[in-house]
């Protein structure tokens, strides 16, 4: 079974590229655009990897992942950020999120460090 990911990424581009390197890297990837559309589908279903830009339309993803913390303990999701946002790495942290990456980031390093987490 391959592992499941929330791609929550707002700009299009991105988080195709984002999908179509995971996809091939033998991910069941789901994506989001919005911190409701990832609300949503974090009720759903559990998921083994949750892929965060923090600046998004509705809002800053740090609200979505307080609200979220335990159920993503529980579950076991790595969550990794990805970010230009530097400056919310302490808030991140203080929540138990030390998977902070700052934009770009290379697709190949990406996908190595999600599978050392994997592991």
């Amino acid at each position: 079974m391959s592992p499941a990911i929330l791609v929550l990424e707002d700009e299009p581009l991105l988080n195709q590229l984002y999908t179509k390197a995971l996809q091939r890297g033998g991910y069941d990837v789901t994506q989001a655009y919005t911190m409701a559309q990832a609300r949503q589908k974090l009720a759903a279903q559990p998921f083994d990897f949750l892929l965060v830009d923090l600046r998004l339309p509705d809002g800053i993803a740090t609200h979505l992942l307080r609200e979220f913390r335990d159920r993503l303990r529980e579950q076991g999701t790595h969550v990794v950020i990805l970010t230009a946002e530097a400056r919310y790495r302490d808030e991140l942290q203080e929540m138990g999120f030390e998977h902070f990456f700052e934009k770009p980031i290379s697709l190949d390093m990406l996908l190595r460090f999600l599978g050392r987490l994997k592991r």
